[in-house]
């Protein structure tokens, strides 16, 4: 069985159950592959590896690898560009970080289920919902080829500041005007001055949540007011507050009102 799903920067990949490929490389991306269950047989510049579920081992650009799986494994692989941090960040070479590091499978299981689902059925529909995805993803490649990652219950911890910064209020206030319409990381980043990944961090920090989960708070207010308010059917209103369907815009609204559109507007 396999599954991939890819970005502008990335690829996430599974297979399982004798997966096998041939002997490759990739000229400009990195590759990450780790078992999650299993033994993965690897070899890398005709280096064999035996590699049991946990194991990471990375692919520089441009290295000739290949893979096969025993019977009832599976392994996870991610490639990503060589240009996929921004270059105060960017990965160049050991000992930056190390070829082979170990992580726990069940806990990048879950986090891959919760990346590939959401690009496949939300970021697709949402530039800014796949371009903060992938950003997790990098997050966490980041942390766990540097060694470097800092983890509370397995989430990132984030604190809120309580400095006003005047760059991130502008973008507080560009996103109050523009909520219902396509909104990208890097016009968010522009308007801060910082890089993706630094907003991304500053943002979440700053505020709380990411700039996604901020959007789809201002849609969902505007939302009850127009359901309160107004005889618009609720496609109309999923529509012009830029929702890619009613059935997006159902699922949001009850997760964050807890009932739903039509509820509701029956309630008022």
């Amino acid at each position: 069985m396999e599954m991939t799903v890819r970005t502008d920067r990335m690829e996430l990949f599974k297979g399982s159950h004798r997966f096998a490929n041939q002997s490759h490389n990739h000229e400009q991306f990195y590759q990450f592959t780790i078992p999650t269950q299993g033994i993965c047989h690897f070899t890398m510049e005709n280096k064999p590896y035996r590699l049991h579920e946990g194991e990471g081992l990375i692919q520089h650009p441009g290295t000739e690898h290949y893979l096969h799986l025993d019977d009832a494994s599976s392994v996870i692989i991610i490639k990503f560009s060589k240009d996929a941090f921004p270059q105060e960040d960017q990965l160049h070479a050991p000992p930056e970080f190390a070829e082979q590091m170990r992580l726990n499978p069940s806990d990048l299981s879950r986090k891959f289920k919760d990346w590939t689902t959401e690009l496949m059925f939300g970021g697709s529909r949402e530039l800014l919902a796949s371009q903060e995805t992938e950003i997790q993803v990098l997050e966490y490649l980041k942390g766990a080829l540097s060694g470097s990652m800092m983890l509370e219950e397995g989430h990132y911890r984030y604190v809120r500041t309580q400095v006003r910064d005047i760059h991130l209020e502008q973008v507080l206030a560009y996103m109050r005007e523009y909520y219902s319409e396509a909104v990208s990381i890097d016009d968010l980043a522009a308007i801060a001055g910082q890089s993706r990944y630094h907003f991304m961090r500053s943002f979440r920090a700053y505020t709380g949540i990411t700039p996604y989960q901020h959007l789809l708070r201002l849609r969902i207010d505007d939302a009850r007011l127009r359901l309160r308010n107004t005889s618009s059917s609720i496609a109309e209103i999923s529509c012009s507050l830029g929702f890619s369907s009613p059935s997006q815009f159902h699922r949001i609204f009850l997760k964050l009102v807890g009932i739903t559109p039509g509820g509701y507007r029956s309630s008022r």
